[in-house]
Parts: structure tokens; sequence; C-alpha cells
């Protein structure tokens, strides 16, 4: 399971504490509050969380910014949430739209803007004039909060609020104290099969970048590279038994190896000391007479069928299940599978020829090794035959998965006016079929990519609702495994805008 679905519900009490304030802030009159943090602080996160859980205002909006959005479409999103079959004009204020289609009527709004320091001047001017009308009117109450990184939007603030009696409000996004750290990396890593090395890495290296949770996550895929890289520096299972068995094989043929007779000791001369004689200008009585010794040679090794089906009469080893289980036991704790070999080493003994009597211990070979029998080895062809066009015509019957093109075609039928439950945000497509995999949702849900700071998303979506209300309503008809990762509402318009940004 990937980590952004545990930390997606993770609440700390830094974050609490400013959710907390936040509230108290929008509940009784109206206000322009900006939320400042670093890059990484958790500014996107807070803002979400904030809109689904801590706000209870009648209407809400929600605005993600990016860098090439005019202010009529800024303006078009948010009187779109606000006020979903009204008819509007996006080129005139804020203020003069929502006057003209509420009229007297009571307001209780909430906008919340993430990455408003992309807000062009004359948008924050019309938001905080939108604040200040709702201030002097009765029965309106309308808050405005702006998640920004720090600085900058103070110039554009103090511009509009100059010689005014009220003035924006400010809170920060505290970094992350100690205990919070080690809780957020902990449960980063939660489903991830490290030992205590690998969870030690994490520790150290939480403690030497900085306290924000979006350098948090980074390790992560610096742990999971890491972790690769150690993978495949390390022999697998299968190589070394396939290594051990070769040298044992070798050292039963030498053990075994006939002893050479002192006349062929004798006879063998070093290469170095040999002379050269040309056979041309030798008699046939002085030549060297040259012998066959092929029978003192050491049996072949066979990288197939070690022992299994031989009939040969050569010498063959064994190795028992035990000592396989027991190097694959000791490598599953990070060793090399050496000390089980040791361990074991009595039971490595070379096994008889075949046909010969053996002991209990010799004859007990590898359950699983299968043996091939000669009636599976001699199959008619026609069967082989009359397999391949079955195999054939049910590769061709095999349904397709859609692809994030085919996906992303089917999201952008539905009318931006609608509204649709996100349910997780993924590094990767495979993260995202797992998802869907392990909560059940395939049915239900489907995946589209986005880039957000320069890296790859991929969001997790389900329904078409005509408004946020009926949207809010379906969350309680989802599995309780599904509302157990907290879906929240989300525009088609903004989900059309994300997809645009992947292209």
């Amino acid at each position: 399971m990937s980590a952004a679905l545990h930390l997606s519900s993770l609440d700390l009490d830094s974050q609490v504490q400013l959710l907390y304030r936040l509230q108290f802030l929008t509940r009784f009159s109206s206000h322009l509050v900006q939320v400042t943090g670093p890059e990484g602080a958790g500014k996107t996160w807070l803002s979400q969380r904030y809109l689904e859980h801590w706000a209870d205002a009648a209407h809400q909006a929600l605005l993600i910014c990016h860098s090439n959005q005019t202010d009529s479409q800024h303006r078009h999103f948010i009187l779109q949430q606000l006020a979903p079959r009204a008819v509007f004009n996006d080129q005139d204020p804020l203020q003069d739209s929502i006057e003209r289609i509420l009229g007297h009527s009571p307001l209780n709004a909430l906008i919340v803007v993430d990455d408003a320091h992309l807000l062009s001047p004359v948008l924050v001017a019309e938001l905080w004039a939108l604040v200040q009308q709702a201030a002097q009117l009765p029965g309106w109450q309308v808050n405005v909060v702006l998640f920004s990184v720090p600085g900058r939007l103070n110039k554009s603030l103090s511009q509009v609020s100059h010689g005014q009696a009220g003035a924006p409000l400010e809170l920060e996004i505290s970094p992350l104290a100690e205990p919070e750290v080690q809780t957020f990396v902990e449960v980063m890593v939660a489903d991830e099969p490290l030992d205590a090395q690998g969870r030690r890495w994490y520790r150290e290296q939480a403690a030497r970048c900085l306290p924000l949770p979006g350098e948090l996550i980074k390790l992560e895929a610096e742990g999971s590279c890491d972790m690769e890289t150690q993978d495949a520096r390390r022999l697998s299972p299968t190589v070394m038994l396939v290594a051990l068995i070769v040298l044992i094989a070798a050292g039963t043929a030498w053990v075994f190896w006939p002893a050479s007779s002192p006349e062929s000791e004798r006879q063998a001369l070093p290469l170095d000391n040999a002379v050269m004689v040309p056979l041309s200008d030798t008699p046939a009585t002085e030549r060297p007479v040259i012998e066959d010794d092929s029978q003192n040679l050491p049996p072949e090794v066979a990288s197939e069928g070690l022992t299994v089906g031989r009939s040969d009469g050569q010498q063959r080893v064994v190795v028992p299940a035990e000592v396989v289980d027991a190097m694959l036991d000791e490598q599953s704790l990070g060793g090399s599978g050496e000390q089980a070999v040791a361990d074991n080493q009595a039971r490595l003994q070379p096994a008889l020829p075949e046909g010969a009597v053996a002991s209990q211990s010799t004859q007990v070979a590898s359950p699983s090794v299968p043996t091939a029998t000669t009636s599976e080895a001699s199959a008619p062809d026609q069967n082989a035959s009359d397999a391949k066009p079955e195999a054939k015509q049910a590769a061709v019957h095999q349904p397709a998965s859609p692809t994030i093109k085919e996906r992303g075609h089917q999201l952008r039928a539905v009318p931006a006016s609608h509204y649709a439950l996100q349910l997780a945000a993924m590094h990767s497509m495979t993260a995202a079929n797992q998802f869907l995999a392990d909560y059940q949702v395939a049915n239900l849900a489907t995946v589209y990519q986005t880039r957000r700071s320069g890296e790859t998303w991929y969001i997790v979506v389900t329904g078409n609702y005509p408004n946020v209300a009926a949207a809010r309503r379906a969350v309680q008809q989802l599995p309780a495994k599904v509302q157990g990762v907290q879906p929240w509402v989300k525009s088609y318009r903004q989900i059309h805008q994300e997809m645009d940004r992947a292209n």
C-alpha cells in the first residue's frame, strides 16, 4: 500500500492546532486569512483537510491556482462552486456577481485558495472587497483563506487594506516537532519490508532533512531506490544454490579421481621444460608415445537435470530440502546463506552410484525437484498442434485494461459543473492499480494523470454528482473500507484543468 494512503489520515498536533485556530477565526465573522508556509509544509493537504472536515459553511469553493490561468477562469471556478445553476459573467468583479445572483438572500460562504501567491493583484483586491462587503450586509458571512508561500502576498494585501479599519490575518505553518517527524516516518514506511537497518536509515535521514512533510515524503523514493540497488547487488538464492551444487560436484569428482601410476607421472613433463621435436626428422622408433588418458578426466558437470532421471552410473550430489530452506531463511534475515551451508555440512554427502545400496540419509532427495517421466516427454505432436490455435484464440479475446488516455476521455465526457470524490493520490500507476485492487473499487473508480511541482501524480476519483451536497451524501454510500480513506469532493472542472497539466 502506498504511503500517501496512510498519510492522508494522519493528524499531527501542530497541524490540528493550526486547523482549530483557523476554524475559530472563520466561525463567527468575515475574515481574509493568509496561511503561509515554505514549499513542502503541507499547504495543499491542509487546505483540502480544512475544507472537508473543519469548515461548516453552507457554500464552499476550492480554487487550486496554476500559473497559466487567468482572472476570468479563477472567477468562473469560484462562482461555479458557490452557485452551480446561476448565470453570471466571469468578466465582472466577484462581489458584483455574487450580489446579483443572491440579491438580499442570506449568505454563509467559504472560499479556500491553494497556491494563492499565483493570484493576480486584481483578484486579491476583489476577494478583499467581497469580505468587506459581507461585513456590511446583514445575514452575510464570507471567509477567504489563502494558502501561499511567505511574503508573496504581503504587498498586494497591504495595498488593498491600506487606510481601512480591518486588516488581513496571517497564520504560519510551523515545522514538525521531533516526535512528529518520527511518527510521520513510521507511518510512511509502515508497509515497507524493512529490517532494523532499513528503519535506522530512515530515522537518520529524517534527522538530517528539514522537518517538513514534503521533505520527509521524498525519503520514501530515495529509500526505495537504495533498497533496489542493494537487492541488485545481492546474489540471488537460485544462483547461490546452483554454484553450491557445482562446487560439491567438483569436490566429489576430485575425491573419486583415479590415482595416476608412477609410469604416467614419469612420462608427464611440465610444459615449460618440454622439448619440441619435429616429427618429420625423428625416426619412428624415437618418437614420443601419445597415450589417451581421457578416462582419468572427471565427469562432465551439467547445469540441467543434475540429479533427476539419471541412469548413467555417475556420482550425483543430493542437496536436502532442509539445507535449501536454511539458506533461504538466512538470506531473508540479511545473511548470505554461507552459515546455513556450514551448519548443515553433514547433510551434504555425495550419493552413491545409481543402483548401489545407499543409506537412508543418502537416498533422500529434495522434494522440490520434480522428476520427468517418459510418458510426459513423449507427448504426441498432434496435441501440441491442436493447442496452439486455442491459445492464440484465448490471447485474442483477453480484454485489455484501459489506458490512462482512455480513462482521460471518459472523465472529459463528464460536464465540468459536476463533482467527483477523490480517494487517493499516488506517485505511480502501479500504486494506483494496487489501491484499486486493495479496496475493490476497480469498477467504481478511475485514475487520471497530472503534474504538480514538477512531479507526476496519479489521482483516483469516483462518482459523477450534480452538486457538492450530492457528492457528500454519496460518501455514506461507499463501502466502509473506502470511507476510511476519507474521500473529499472535487469538481470536474478542476479535474479537467489538472489533466491538461499532464500534457
